[in-house]
């Protein structure tokens, strides 16, 4: 029997061998042909597209996924997917290095960014995606409430930064759209928003995004605002389940649209480039990858196998400018201004503006916006023009004399609600503007003393605040060392956008020099502000230290 045994065992051998080497040959032919095959397609491309093309795309992180999964399947085009959150790439938008193409959580984030940009935002697509925003926690944490404006007051709430996320700013337009368009619409949502802000306005840093966000809620057994895809996303990734509610109102619809931000001869073939990619992510595998990462279509349906939140009511704000003073009033409320104050007291302030002269009307208007402000607020007071070494109110001892650039530095900047010598300094601002006189001379080192100030707040940067530089002037430039290409240049050099400083213009009367002005805060993503109207100036003052699209 053991030879039978022995005889029969090397021919089993032998066809196990036989049946490994055809596996082994049926491999070898798979690669060859998938070789080939790759080989062709290249070759292909190669002699069709002639050159491939690349683009970079900024996209919302909880999105950048999907778009790297179906950016390769467009030919003669690669994409650069970079994953910002839409705060970011709005303030990036104001400096000279900008995406080709956009995609944001929030289809409000282009026109916003549009007042400041220094190239064109044009959206070319409806939402390639949409996804409703929701309030999410640990099970049983979560109540059903009966509108925003009361989730929004929840005690365990955390909210977010709605100047750099879409979930936070959706759930403020969530309110405003309760309100229906009404006129006193703000009046509704400012109380909501205060002590969100003054609780945003305490943090060293960013408040956490994402499902790194639900994570820290779940375990401190919060309620978080957020997204139905961010929900979805967490469960499949953590394995835990959340519970998840939407006022008996409704909720907002976050939209993904395609922006192009290209500049130059570079805005169109990236609009061209952007529409391919549009059509990828309309094929039923595009919809289909949307769908995998929990995102819903850009009609909004509801997600398949009954996961998220289902149907619910969708609310619409009706009036965008609502949306945009809401960011405002965040702005100002939740992030701390940084600023110097810089005034012309030239001879020319002395002239009238209605009935009143500049220096008057800029006194008033100061007085007026530092009675309101609140006292997370820094600022600084510089004064230039004219022989302002004599006659500009003084400051603290190393402050008052007249500096290199024509300017005098009348009060460092300081928070408002800082004690100096037995007063804060909002009171000690105030008494240097009400004594703001304009001087008996008309040379103005504008240029000079726009980049000296420029550069100081650069250098003693708070990355918490609205880092910025507000300047107001009746005139043109009359005896800096530098010309206005030379300060346009140094500051688009100069300006870092990790770190940016924002250059305010505030021009008084006809006689001001309104091109060079504009073309000074575009160069930093500020903005120029020009009035002829004394009851303008307040509000353009207030306005302008409010000034930021991504903080």
């Amino acid at each position: 029997m053991a030879a039978e045994s022995d005889e029969a065992g090397p021919p089993v051998t032998s066809r196990g061998a036989r049946s490994r080497r055809r596996r082994w040959v049926t491999f070898a032919v798979v690669l060859v042909l998938a070789a080939g095959v790759t080989a062709y397609f290249v070759l292909r491309d190669r002699v069709e597209c002639g050159s491939v093309e690349e683009y970079r795309v900024a996209v919302a992180p909880d999105l950048a996924p999907v778009i790297e999964e179906v950016a390769g399947r467009v030919r003669c085009t690669r994409y650069e997917i970079v994953a910002q959150e839409p705060g970011e790439v709005a303030a990036q938008l104001g400096t000279s290095d900008v995406p080709d193409l956009w995609i944001p959580a929030g289809g409000w984030w282009a026109p916003w960014a549009g007042r400041t940009a220094t190239g064109p935002v044009r959206t070319i697509s409806l939402p390639v995606a949409t996804t409703p925003v929701v309030l999410a926690g640990a099970p049983d944490a979560v109540d059903r409430a009966a509108d925003w404006q009361t989730a929004l007051q929840g005690p365990d709430l955390v909210f977010g930064n709605p100047l750099r996320t879409g979930a936070a700013a959706g759930a403020i337009r969530a309110v405003l759209a309760e309100a229906e368009g009404d006129a006193v619409a703000m009046s509704t949502v400012r109380p909501v928003l205060a002590p969100l802000a003054d609780r945003e306005s305490i943090r060293n840093e960013e408040p956490p995004t994402g499902t790194n966000l639900l994570a820290e809620v779940v375990a401190a057994g919060g309620v978080a605002v957020t997204t139905e895809q961010q929900v979805d996303t967490y469960r499949r990734t953590h394995e835990r389940d959340l519970e998840t509610a939407v006022p008996l109102t409704g909720t907002l619809l976050i939209d993904y649209p395609l922006v192009v931000t290209a500049r130059d001869g570079r805005h169109d073939p990236a609009g061209a480039a952007g529409a391919s990619l549009i059509d990828i992510l309309h094929t039923p595998d595009g919809l289909a990858a949307l769908a995998r990462h929990g995102f819903r279509d850009g009609g909004g349906r509801p997600l398949p196998d009954g996961r998220g939140v289902g149907p619910v009511p969708i609310l619409e704000l009706p009036d965008e400018s609502v949306g945009e003073e809401a960011m405002s009033v965040w702005a100002l409320m939740a992030l701390p201004v940084r600023t110097i104050f810089a005034v012309d007291v030239s001879a020319s302030m002395n002239r009238t503006l209605g009935e009143e002269t500049r220096i008057e009307l800029v006194r008033r208007a100061a007085v007026a916006a530092n009675d309101i402000l609140p006292g997370s607020v820094s600022a600084g007071l510089w004064l230039f023009g004219g022989d302002v070494g004599g006659t500009a109110p003084g400051g603290t001892p190393q402050d008052g004399d007249a500096q290199a650039g024509g300017h005098v530095v009348a009060a460092p900047i300081r928070r408002f609600d800082t004690i100096v010598e037995g007063r804060t300094h909002r009171d000690v601002m105030t008494s240097l503007v009400e004594s703001m006189q304009g001087t008996g001379e008309e040379e103005t080192a504008l240029y000079d003393t726009i980049l000296a100030a420029f550069r100081h707040v650069q250098e003693t940067y708070d990355p918490r605040a609205s880092n910025s530089v507000v300047v107001v002037t009746d005139g043109t430039d009359e005896g800096s060392s530098i010309t206005r290409e030379e300060l346009v240049a140094t500051l688009e050099a100069e300006n870092d956008p990790a770190r940016p400083v924002r250059v305010v213009t505030i021009g008084l009367g006809d006689d001001v020099d309104s091109a060079s002005l504009e073309e000074i805060s575009t160069a930093t993503g500020g903005t120029s502000y020009l009035t002829s109207d004394p009851l303008d100036i307040t509000d353009l003052v207030v306005t302008a230290l409010a000034e930021r699209t991504g903080g």
